[in-house]
């Protein structure tokens, strides 16, 4: 350090922009939390009577999204320590993206809601017979709050 120009020591810094997608690790847990039945209770759920293709496929693309969230913002902090920058434009963007896959988690499960109302309603009389059950995430990263979902044809609003 002693020997090297002043230009080109690195600075203390550049080495903070890993606080930037390592809160992008921050929101991965909070997707997961709002997923765990235990930890936060689900607003709505549906009885369903069969399980739709559709609705396991949904559900697979938000655990798929968020796991491949988990790996940007991985990526993006460890990528921030090996190799600090002098602009954040690099972890902003890592950070950016993982909010991006984490919307479009939420996403998934609004519509996954979407299908498992309208396989709920067309169950049969019988209801105590269907096993299955569909949890409605809260939807932390959506733009629109679970109460707010218009799943209740004829509902009046206040």
């Amino acid at each position: 350090m002693q020997g090297e120009p002043i230009a080109e020591r690195p600075s203390r810094i550049y080495r903070l922009w890993l606080i930037i997608p390592a809160a992008g690790m921050a929101a991965v847990w909070l997707a997961l939390y709002e997923r765990a039945p235990a930890a936060v209770p689900s607003p709505q759920f549906y009885i369903l009577c069969r399980d739709p293709g559709s609705l396991k496929a949904l559900s697979l693309a938000s655990v798929l999204f968020i796991v491949t969230a988990a790996a940007v913002s991985v990526t993006g902090t460890v990528r921030a320590v090996r190799t600090p920058s002098r602009r954040p434009l690099r972890p902003v963007l890592h950070l950016a993206v993982t909010l991006v896959l984490l919307v479009g988690a939420d996403t998934m499960d609004y519509l996954g809601s979407g299908i498992a109302y309208r396989t709920a309603v067309d169950n049969s009389a019988n209801v105590e017979t269907c096993e299955g059950a569909y949890h409605v995430t809260p939807g932390w990263f959506f733009f629109r709050a679970p109460e707010d979902r218009e799943q209740w044809p004829g509902a009046a609003r206040p």
